[in-house]
């Protein structure tokens, strides 16, 4: 989409096409908007912008003035711990948002880096409340998606209790196929491009220890998973390990 393009000629059909594996489908495309709602939401989302694989998205202290949304690729976001050492606390797939600080602070309050190369939009947090004035069931509809990285951010922070190593890991494969699941994209077949190290650091745990989690996984047939790609083979067997654990 192009600032430059004429509302009288940007069709609700184009908009469909152009968007058609961009995460901000959900923001727009069910409102039902006329030309000149499309041509307001196209000018909101000022910059669109291809990251490569382990650059920064922002670090932390940089100045906070948007939210983003992931259309293709994956992030993590993490903490730097007094003794250099990283706390991830978050992952961040296609069809989410992330940099939900900007709304709290004028500044960043953690860093976030790509995954695997990936492409994201701006969304200018000062542009909100006018766009929500002037459109709003694009307000309405971003609202909803806000409170969907809420509650996905709190059942991640399940996966930290107290269960076994298999079961976290049991959880953060359940929860990433649901993610996946919930913007329409494959659930049961992926690439998974968090690393086993940087995995470990999310869970709480050893390398070597979410190894021994994915062979026995594997072993059970419950999953196959080489370097980069994860296949559920038996969800149903997921769920109840999930449970039983």
């Amino acid at each position: 989409m192009s600032t430059a393009v004429s509302p009288k000629i940007l069709e609700l059909g184009a908009l469909r096409r152009i968007c058609s594996g961009c995460s901000l489908r959900e923001l727009c495309l069910p409102a039902g908007l006329d030309n000149d709602a499309i041509a307001a939401l196209d000018e909101f989302v000022q910059k669109r912008q291809d990251i490569q694989p382990q650059e920064m998205a922002y670090r932390a202290g940089d100045p906070a003035s948007n939210v983003y949304a992931v259309r293709l690729g994956s992030f993590k976001s993490y903490r730097m711990r007094k003794n250099g050492d990283i706390q991830i606390i978050g992952v961040h797939l296609p069809g989410e948002l992330f940099g939900l600080d900007a709304l709290a602070s004028e500044q960043r309050q953690v860093y976030t880096e790509a995954l695997e190369k990936s492409n994201i939009c701006a969304l200018p947090v000062g542009d909100l409340e006018r766009l929500s004035h002037q459109i709003p069931a694009i307000g309405r509809q971003m609202m909803r998606l806000m409170a969907r990285e809420l509650n996905n951010s709190y059942e991640e922070h399940e996966l930290l209790a107290n269960d076994s190593a298999l079961t976290r890991v049991a959880k953060f494969i359940w929860r990433y196929a649901q993610r996946r699941q919930q913007v329409g994209l494959q659930y049961r077949q992926f690439d998974i491009a968090i690393s086993r190290q940087d995995l470990a650091n999310y869970l709480g745990l050893q390398v070597e220890t979410v190894s021994r989690a994915f062979r026995e996984l594997r072993d059970r047939k419950v999953i196959t998973a080489s370097r980069s790609k994860l296949e559920i083979l038996d969800p149903d067997a997921l769920q109840a390990l999930i449970r039983k654990e």
